[in-house]
């Protein structure tokens, strides 16, 4: 092999491996869509075809397979015989059936070591010759009889030796009255070959008139292939296979009855077109190509046939989904006690960081001090701001130990009961979206919602985030208005002014040398005391009044609900995203270049 073929077929290699791998993912798709009903027979299609690939691979250096079928009588030893150019090559004549096992004729016979591994060897008679120029890249096979008195167990090896080959050729006998049966005879047979190299051939037309042959017997041939065999035909030709043998034996009284042949023609499709090491590439990545596109509809066709009911049921679960995740996390924000104070102490928390001053002291002390007083198994513990305030509080407190337990038994109560709440808001309408699945001819399994159900886990987590971070966005929100510049300068501005004025009055007196009396600093701390707790007091009624607990809860719970719409727009139940992966499934199949109308 030269280094350009060497070159051509490993880049043929690689396209084969990309249709491999299309095939790969298909089934991994299918796998995946498990309830999918057609997926399991689509599944086996793949292995067969993935199959049928890696002995098409397996063999890609060697050479082109041509093979011939037909039934007795039908003249496909004589055809052979006639090709190679040695008469008793293929046993031929009167006896049936005259063909008792695979006849394969090449250059050398290390050529067919491949068949004669997959048809057995004692399934396999091989005639080679090194002076046979014409077969430098094609091998030619001679089939068992199928219609003979050893039909069963000649069937076998014809559809094994169909699976080996790239070009097929269909022998019938042009004198048959029941030749339009043997055509739907061959069809399940056509149907296994999967090349686009299909040749239909009429022998012993010498037999008839030409006039009949041309204008009659030919198109009607031709139609009802078409029809019956649902695929094209590359050539439907007319031969006497037996004038080109090397001794025809004519009878003096049966000798052709016209000249009307187109063997010269079959000969050069086979030993012409057919043999150079160039085609052999080319059909075999056709081939490869023509099993992918197989698949390709085979899949389209299936997902066509259940495409609105399942996105009737996707629809479905999208609605029931975003009603259920409402009244879920509703449940999370029914008020208590714990979650009273766990908002008092991140908005106090918060606000401390943003304060500064006098009054911003007092709001830290204030924070710390609701820490201290409480201790954390009473501060609502709910996702990673509540987390943060455990954290903080534990380091204070030495309770390292108790920081997991507390916030486990916590989290896991109220999760579980959201949890219990998302499922009952389902459970009311499964039925409805069950009936939808079985009519995308998903398993009837689906009626059970139990066996749909969420993971725990998962969905838990998904619950606590959308409340958690709603929680922590209107805590910010609460905490930056009440952070404005304008209010802390006016919270601050009379302590502030006092303390100034006590400074100005010591300072002054100082530098003149007049001694202030204790009195007078006493009632000044008194004063600024007093000033800085009532202004305290009234922003800690500011705040009550802004954003007490039941105005951040409400002001959570809308931000929620944006949130938690967002989530719903694509459904994240098991059986949407197993409709996902159908509705998905021919994109699988397609390689870059191929488009749905292929």
């Amino acid at each position: 092999m030269s280094l350009n073929q060497h070159f051509s077929s490993v880049k043929a290699l690689g396209k084969i491996e990309g249709i491999k791998d299309n095939i790969r993912r298909l089934d991994q798709v299918l796998g995946s869509a498990n309830l999918w009903r057609p997926g399991q027979a689509l599944r086996k299609e793949c292995g067969e075809v993935l199959r049928m690939i890696e002995d098409l691979e397996e063999r890609f250096e060697q050479k082109l397979v041509v093979t011939i079928i037909g039934p007795s009588g039908s003249g496909k030893s004589t055809l052979l015989n006639a090709l190679a150019g040695v008469d008793n090559l293929s046993d031929s004549g009167h006896r049936r059936p005259t063909t008792r096992s695979v006849v394969v004729f090449c250059r050398s016979g290390e050529n067919a070591s491949q068949i004669r591994r997959k048809l057995g060897a004692e399934n396999v008679t091989v005639q080679s010759s090194q002076a046979a120029s014409t077969l430098e890249h094609v091998m030619l096979i001679d089939t068992p009889d199928t219609d003979s008195t050893q039909q069963e167990k000649h069937i076998p090896i014809v559809k094994n030796a169909i699976s080996l080959s790239d070009v097929l050729i269909c022998l019938f006998d042009a004198e048959n009255p029941k030749r339009r049966d043997y055509v739907d005879f061959l069809y399940p047979y056509v149907q296994m070959f999967q090349g686009e190299a299909l040749l239909v051939v009429l022998n012993k037309c010498d037999r008839l008139d030409e006039q009949e042959l041309t204008e009659q017997i030919i198109p009607d041939m031709d139609h009802y292939l078409r029809s019956a065999w649902d695929r094209p035909v590359n050539r439907l030709l007319c031969i006497s296979a037996r004038n080109h043998l090397q001794e025809p034996g004519w009878d003096e009284n049966a000798k052709p009855r016209h000249l009307f042949d187109q063997y010269d023609e079959l000969e050069k499709v086979i030993f012409g077109t057919y043999n150079s090491a160039a085609f052999v590439i080319d059909r075999r990545i056709e081939n490869a190509e023509s099993l992918k596109k197989y698949l390709a509809v085979e899949v389209r066709s299936e997902v066509k046939k259940d495409e609105r009911a399942l996105k009737e049921a996707r629809d479905k679960i999208v609605e029931a989904e975003r009603q259920a995740i409402g009244e879920a996390v509703s449940s999370l924000t029914a008020e208590d006690s714990k979650q009273v104070l766990g908002v008092n102490v991140l908005l106090y928390q918060k606000l401390a960081q943003r304060w500064m001053g006098p009054v911003g002291w007092l709001i830290a002390i204030w924070g710390r001090i609701l820490i201290f007083g409480t201790g954390m198994a009473a501060i609502f513990r709910f996702g990673n701001p509540i987390r943060q305030i455990i954290g903080i509080a534990s380091s204070l407190m030495h309770f390292k130990t108790s920081q997991s337990a507390v916030a486990e038994t916590e989290d896991k109560g109220r999760a579980e009961g959201a949890l219990r709440q998302y499922k009952l808001a389902l459970l009311k309408e499964w039925p409805n979206i069950a009936e939808s699945l079985i009519r995308g001819r998903f398993d009837s399994s689906v009626r059970d919602a139990n066996r749909m159900d969420y993971p725990n886990h998962n969905l838990t987590e998904r619950l606590t985030a959308i409340w958690s971070d709603s929680l922590e966005n209107a805590i910010n929100q609460a905490s930056r208005r009440l952070s404005s510049f304008s209010l802390q300068l006016f919270f601050n501005l009379p302590t502030i002014f006092i303390l100034a004025h006590a400074g100005y009055q010591t300072s002054k007196t100082y530098f003149t040398g007049v001694i202030l009396s204790s009195d007078f600093f006493l009632h000044t701390f008194l004063t600024i005391v007093f000033i800085l707790f009532l202004s305290f007091f009234l922003f800690q009624l500011l705040v009550k009044l802004v954003a007490d607990t039941r105005r951040i809860s409400s002001s959570a719970f809308e931000l929620m609900k944006k949130e938690s719409e967002s989530y719903t727009e694509r459904a994240v139940h098991p059986a949407a995203g197993q409709i996902d992966n159908v509705i998905e499934l021919s994109l699988a199949v397609m390689a870059p270049g191929m488009t749905k109308k292929s």
